[in-house]
């Protein structure tokens, strides 16, 4: 059951990787880097609506076209698309990257003292949220892992 599982939802993302690709051929240059925020917030509903109007027969066949385009990708391509997505930043090249961030030092380097302060204070807030929540989820993974009478991590021996 679980293969069945991890195999349609590979087969799904699949479908939606390759469809984003699509996606992206019909409008042009616009990538999610490139996307305005409203656009960024459609890009997987458009998908998502053509898909829910399909029949279980058609949404098979797309999956499949979808994964045969993905298919026919080079790793390198494949990599690029999956970066574009993941985040804006995986999705540039190192100049790219380098470039927006010596942008950013400069707009972070104009801010008042004032400012900057409370930047960090919401990068902080944010990060204790995160660290929160990391860490309630891992309580429960114990306690899952206790009521299966199994260690909540494995020991393994060093390298």
């Amino acid at each position: 059951m679980k293969n069945r599982t991890l195999i349609g939802s590979t087969v799904l993302a699949l479908g939606l990787l390759v469809a984003g690709t699509s996606f992206a051929a019909e409008t042009g240059s616009t990538t999610p880097t490139t996307m305005t925020p409203e656009q960024r917030a459609s890009y997987g509903t458009e998908i998502r609506a053509k898909m829910a109007n399909m029949t279980p027969e058609q949404r098979e066949s797309f999956r499949a076209e979808m994964e045969a385009k993905i298919g026919q990708m080079t790793p390198e391509q494949r990599e690029a698309f999956r970066n574009e997505i993941r985040s804006p930043m995986a999705g540039m090249s190192k100049e790219e990257r380098a470039a927006f961030r010596s942008e950013m030092k400069a707009k972070f380097d104009k801010l008042t003292p004032e400012e900057r302060a409370t930047i960090k204070a919401e990068h902080m807030e944010q990060r204790a949220e995160h660290m929160e929540h990391r860490a309630e989820r891992m309580e429960m993974r114990a306690e899952r892992h206790a009521a299966m009478d199994r260690p909540a991590k494995i020991e393994r021996p060093g390298k």
